[in-house]
């Protein structure tokens, strides 16, 4: 599954590619940014779900907030394709998770103290 996942990160990678047209190094900035544009959107959309600054009226939906982001997560995974010279950003990516999920679960564990933990 991990193969595919790429293979459709790097179709998308073309797709913005081919639609910027930027030179390199640009084309680069752009795809980065491209995360922080599609979070953006979605901490947005969280706010008008909830109703805050709208008078609490609900004004966008679960699934829109849902769907951006993902859009924010595959532009990252675009922006990591794009900058992986070699062509390691899966591996690059799971070594990531693997370290994020080692921490979270050293952190998580109820033997270990942890300034984050309220509960000891």
């Amino acid at each position: 599954m991990d193969d595919m996942l790429w293979t459709k990160v790097r179709e998308l990678r073309g797709r913005d590619e081919r639609r910027s047209g930027a030179p390199g190094p640009a084309l680069e900035l752009l795809l980065v940014a491209k995360v922080t544009e599609e979070a953006n959107e979605a901490a947005e959309l969280y706010r008008r779900l909830k109703g805050w600054g709208t008078d609490g009226t609900a004004t966008a939906t679960l699934p829109q907030v849902r769907d951006e982001l993902c859009a924010a997560i595959m532009a990252g995974m675009v922006a990591l394709d794009r900058i992986s010279p070699d062509g390691d950003a899966g591996e690059w990516w799971q070594r990531y998770l693997d370290y994020g999920y080692q921490r979270a679960k050293t952190e998580n564990s109820p033997h270990q103290p942890d300034a984050t933990r309220h509960d000891m």
